[in-house]
């Protein structure tokens, strides 16, 4: 049902514009209001729910979760007194304060430097302390997304009972990371690439429009949860395009589970239109990878763009965004835990044979 909500939209955008045209002002509103009811009343009564993933009930699943201000507590610390500040701060962060210090802000340029001058000239850079002051004011309340990420832990939690529930970090660290985890314990959210789109510190040659676009506050839980998902997970099977697109496919079938209420736009990283052209030449995209011999090859820069974070990847239509193959996996897995709905999370990303899991999966795009 989502994909034909994003459809959807696109439909009401661009029959309100051809109204309007023809309207005085004062009959804007009005139309706009009758066009919205009716088509509503027709579209959701013939849309049904044949690709929601089922919700399974958490209200019993209880976890501890809170999340941390690591950025806050560091640059809280006083300079004078690194070391015991940094000792008493290793408490808290035993995971993150080490890793923070020996690989996110090490000098790669100097082996020697120990974890307090990694610190201390972190903390005494005017740049990062700009950044810093920045992230407080657009950020200085997180209680909205501890509230989100909760929830999304919980969903966690149901698929993945014997894991424990991590420590998650906010933290800033000059635009090198966006989220990641440290084994099952640990995740990190670079809150300076969640600045929006237009912050003028993001190079653009660094960071192209289509990546700038999802540096916005609602895309911090599905970043984590890209993050989440792929630590689940061992890599793929194989060096061919359907082993890739396969577990590219698990890993966003995870996210869809832990974020059920995100649109498949945001979980996808495109816009509506984009995300409506996938699912408009759904068919016509695999008919292309057949008949390329694509999904099949283990050339790997004939794919790239299918696979990988890219602005486009024109197989069928021009507008085709990138990594539309990993969305083709997506499909394709769906189309097997429909089949086979018993599956745990844990069965689904155990199954390595490709071949054999698209043969079981059965999967077949309607053509319109």
């Amino acid at each position: 049902m989502r994909q034909g909500i994003e459809m959807y939209n696109m439909f009401i955008n661009a029959s309100f514009t051809t109204f309007a045209s023809v309207l005085p002002d004062n009959m804007i509103g009005y139309m706009r209001f009758l066009l919205l009811l009716l088509t509503s009343i027709v579209f959701l009564t013939g849309c049904g729910n044949e690709d929601e993933i089922p919700r399974p009930d958490i209200s019993n699943v209880k976890i501890n979760f809170k999340l941390e201000r690591f950025e806050q507590d560091i640059f809280a610390l006083d300079t004078t007194q690194l070391q015991p500040g940094m000792e008493q701060l290793l408490g808290k962060y035993p995971m993150m304060l080490p890793l923070f210090c020996n690989e996110i802000i090490h000098d790669q340029s100097n082996p020697a430097e120990t974890p307090r001058q990694a610190l201390a000239a972190f903390l005494a850079t005017p740049q990062i302390k700009y950044i810093y002051d920045t992230v407080q004011q657009v950020y200085g309340n997180l209680d909205w997304l501890e509230k989100d990420l909760t929830q999304m832990f919980r969903y966690y939690k149901y698929y993945f009972p014997e894991k424990p529930t991590p420590q998650v970090v906010t933290m800033i660290s000059e635009f090198a990371t966006d989220a990641f985890t440290a084994g099952d314990s640990l995740c990190g959210i670079g809150l300076d690439l969640f600045l929006g789109e237009n912050y003028p510190g993001y190079d653009p040659d660094v960071f192209p429009a289509f990546m700038r676009r999802q540096f916005k506050k609602e895309y911090i839980p599905v970043r984590l949860a890209k993050a989440v998902a792929q630590n689940s997970s061992d890599g793929p099977s194989g060096q061919r395009l359907l082993d890739i697109i396969l577990h590219n496919g698990k890993e966003l079938y995870l996210v869809d589970c832990l974020l059920p209420e995100v649109p498949d736009s945001m979980k996808m990283g495109y816009t509506s239109e984009q995300m409506g052209g996938c699912y408009a030449n759904e068919a016509e995209v695999w008919a292309r990878l057949l008949s390329e011999k694509l999904l099949y090859s283990t050339d790997y820069d004939k794919f790239r763009k299918l696979v990988s974070p890219s602005p486009n990847a024109p197989i069928v239509f021009a507008e085709a965004p990138g990594e539309i193959g990993n969305w083709v996996g997506l499909r394709i897995v769906k189309a097997y835990m429909k089949r086979y709905p018993k599956t745990t999370m844990k069965e689904l990303f155990q199954l390595t044979d490709s071949q054999k899991f698209l043969e079981l999966a059965k999967y077949k795009p309607k053509r319109d």
